[in-house]
């Protein structure tokens, strides 16, 4: 593999600090898991649990292997979103979606076709199963499910249950694959001012967030390729927790942007440094599809420019467009981003800073990438 570009040195910066702040979110989450562990043991010997419920997310992979993930927790509560939802509705939503009782140590079996295996969940009840499902037949947009049964239970008053997991795994018609942010890439959500951010992940629902205009059109164009009927498959990768898995999920239904895995974060304070945590999501995406070129997505809040060069300059050829949703900077910052795209030619692929979608849309038709 070629040697990686060097990040630049915002970037370097911005992991220092990331390495020290790990440092302390590793001393406390020593205390946290102490205490959680205790918890957990009291519950053992003397508790019980109420209805289980199998949060299983989305997974992707191909024939020789696939990944799934999902979490194990005590069933809350919950409404589904409306319209007309108030911001005391919606928050006191937001908050049952954060305020979960996890399983550790519940035994799962997971079965794609033919291929069956078996995990135990971890300390925050989540668990990861890999299968190796082999060619299934074919089914035309690429979407399996995969059941995952709850075999095991380390509490008094369990009961079996399984859920459904839905697995991408691309047919012969992919010719290219799609990563993108979601914070002011895709969701209007406010990423560089912290508490307008909070308030609005607190206060609003599927149907009260908004994407960006033109947002939808550009991702099922890219999606649907040069050919109109390629499949392309799309991931979107964020920052977010798991808890807002439902809520992500909705939203891109609800305004009609493709169906694609979501790579999202486990909360807790033993979490890496978020600018590694995307790119060892993106380096694990173009290490399971070795055969596809790629168009990168993202905005210029935070450093999705600076991760996805250095990214075309560790996969030679694999990255073809990056499209970087121009959101405002100071004037560094602004010198930085204008000499991008020379750089990203100099690499061998093209970056495109873009005030609307529209303008991202009528750069892929121009360069093959979406049907004119």
């Amino acid at each position: 593999m070629p040697a990686s570009r060097p990040g630049s040195s915002g970037t370097r910066r911005l992991r220092a600090r990331q390495r020290f702040f790990a440092w302390l979110r590793r001393l406390a989450a020593r205390l946290v898991t102490a205490v959680d562990r205790a918890r957990w043991a009291m519950r053992r010997r003397w508790g019980r649990v109420g209805p289980l419920q199998i949060l299983a997310y989305r997974g992707f992979g191909t024939p020789e292997r696939v990944t799934l993930a999902g979490r194990v927790i005590e069933t809350k509560r919950m409404t589904r979103p409306t319209p007309v939802d108030s911001g005391l509705q919606n928050l006191v939503r937001t908050w049952r979606q954060f305020r979960t009782r996890e399983i550790p140590g519940a035994r799962l079996r997971a079965r794609l076709g033919p291929a069956v295996t078996e995990a135990d969940t971890a300390q925050e009840g989540y668990y990861h199963l890999s299968l190796r499902p082999g060619v299934l037949p074919s089914n035309g947009d690429g979407w399996y499910p995969a059941e995952v049964e709850l075999t095991g239970c380390p509490v008094r008053g369990w009961r079996p249950i399984s859920a459904t997991a839905e697995v991408l795994i691309p047919g012969p018609r992919a010719a290219l694959g799609i990563v993108s942010d979601i914070d002011d890439t895709v969701l209007q959500t406010h990423v560089t001012r912290r508490l307008k951010m909070i308030w609005l992940t607190m206060v609003g629902n599927a149907y009260t967030r908004l994407p960006f205009e033109g947002t939808s059109e550009l991702y099922r164009a890219l999606a649907a390729g040069a050919s109109g009927v390629a499949d392309n498959p799309v991931f979107y990768v964020s920052k977010s927790p798991w808890n807002l898995y439902d809520f992500l999920v909705e939203f891109m239904d609800r305004h009609g942007l493709p169906r694609g895995p979501l790579l999202l974060r486990e909360l807790g304070l033993h979490d890496e440094a978020p600018l590694d945590f995307k790119a060892a999501c993106l380096e694990r995406i173009l290490d399971t599809y070795q055969a596809l070129p790629f168009v990168l997505i993202g905005d210029s809040g935070e450093r999705d420019p600076d991760l996805y060069l250095e990214f075309a300059s560790r996969h030679p050829g694999r990255i073809k467009v990056i499209y970087i949703r121009d959101v405002g900077s100071g004037p560094l910052r602004r010198r930085q981003l204008d000499a991008m795209p020379a750089e990203a030619r100099r690499l061998g692929c093209e970056m495109l800073l873009v005030s609307h979608a529209y303008e991202a849309l009528d750069h892929a038709r121009q360069r093959g990438l979406a049907a004119t």
